[in-house]
This record gives structure tokens, sequence and C-alpha cells, in this order.
């Protein structure tokens, strides 16, 4: 079986690649129910360590930079032609929360939506 993330967000995703991990940000034209945006990429063979993780999490930081709210989902799911993609569980979280990229190693199955909002200090 292969573990693919997906990715949909409110704002726009661009492909990218880096190449130390082998990772792969790639357009996705999948529609996977479960989801509130519409799917924009998807990274085959999923996110597997804490490497991976922490280049997934600097992807969404950049990508919300220049914008005061946004939001980004992300769900690990397996890739079979024999099991139809399937959301298990729904989590949210605030970027500001998140403590580790080890929050992004998910549970196949498991969508997590990710909320950038301003913070007052």
């Amino acid at each position: 079986m292969t573990y693919f993330y997906y990715i949909a967000s409110d704002i726009e995703l661009v492909p990218e690649v880096y190449k130390v991990y082998e990772l792969y940000f790639e357009e996705s034209n999948e529609r996977i129910k479960g989801f509130d945006f519409p799917l924009q990429l998807e990274i085959e063979n999923g996110i597997n360590v804490k490497e991976e993780a922490e280049i997934l999490l600097e992807y969404i930081y950049k990508k919300a930079e220049n914008h005061k709210k946004c939001t980004f989902q992300v769900a690990k799911l397996v890739n079979s032609n024999r099991v139809p993609f399937k959301v298990l569980e729904k989590k949210q979280v605030f970027l500001h929360k998140i403590k580790s990229s080890d929050e992004l190693l998910l549970p196949e199955g498991h969508l997590l939506t990710i909320k950038k909002v301003p913070v007052v200090y």
C-alpha cells in the first residue's frame, strides 16, 4: 500500500520539490469527501519521519505568512484500488499552537485542519 498526504487550503498552493528527502508536493485533482476545500496538492508516499513533517510545517508557515487568516487541511490516506479514500477522523489546531512537527505525523485516515488566525499578545 502507498500512503499519500493530501493538502487542501482556502489559499492558492503551488507544487514544490524537496530533493533532500525526495518529497514532491504535486498537483492533485482528487475529490475526497471530508475536506472543506478543494484538494490542491498530494505527497506520494506521505510523510513518515520527523524531518519530512518539518518540511511540511515549514511549507505551511511559508504559504501562510502573507495572510492574516487562512486554513489548511492535511490528511493521510492509503492509495489503493480496492478501497476508496475515506476520512475516518478530523482534528483541528491553530497554526500558532503547533509545538512540534510531530503533530503532522498523522495516522491513516486522519484529517488535520490547521487555522491561522490573528494572535493578540
